[in-house]
């Protein structure tokens, strides 16, 4: 690969949020570009990207790009509603039997203990909070 088949280099020194950045321009042949831009696209990478990477030797991985369904994605955001208001209807009958048992009244013995009531509620917000998780990583917003 020759990268810097023909260019001229013109610095110019400037500030983006407190980093030093130095804006360099490269003057290529349009045949040279036609093909970094086929090279860089077999990467999934920007030309900058992979003309940096190129020029400081760093391994030139290909990016994942994972195309979105976003019919599934829909669907797993009112999935993760319904989880959320399970989870609050849960919560309220385990607060009404508490308090009824407080009270001192009687509760049903087929009726679930409300420490039961909680640990299903808790599983609940733990399966909603990995569906989120893997709707952030359906859209790449989230990459850890």
């Amino acid at each position: 690969l020759s990268i810097f088949a023909y260019s001229e280099f013109t610095s110019q020194p400037f500030f983006v949020s407190n980093f030093f950045v130095e804006l360099t321009l490269i003057k290529w042949y349009p045949s040279d570009l036609v093909k970094i831009d086929r090279q860089a696209k077999e990467f999934n990478l920007t030309r900058t990207e992979y003309i940096t990477r190129c020029v400081l030797d760093s391994p030139v991985e290909k990016n994942h790009i994972f195309k979105v369904n976003w019919q599934t994605y829909r669907i797993m955001g009112q999935v993760s509603r319904e989880l959320n208001q399970i989870g609050n209807n849960i919560n309220q009958i385990a607060k009404a039997l508490h308090t009824e048992r407080l009270e001192g009244g009687t509760v049903s013995a087929h009726y679930p203990l409300p420490e039961e009531l909680r640990a299903i509620g808790t599983y609940i917000s733990s399966v909603n909070k990995e569906l989120n998780m893997l709707r952030l990583l359906m859209v790449d917003k989230d990459k850890k």
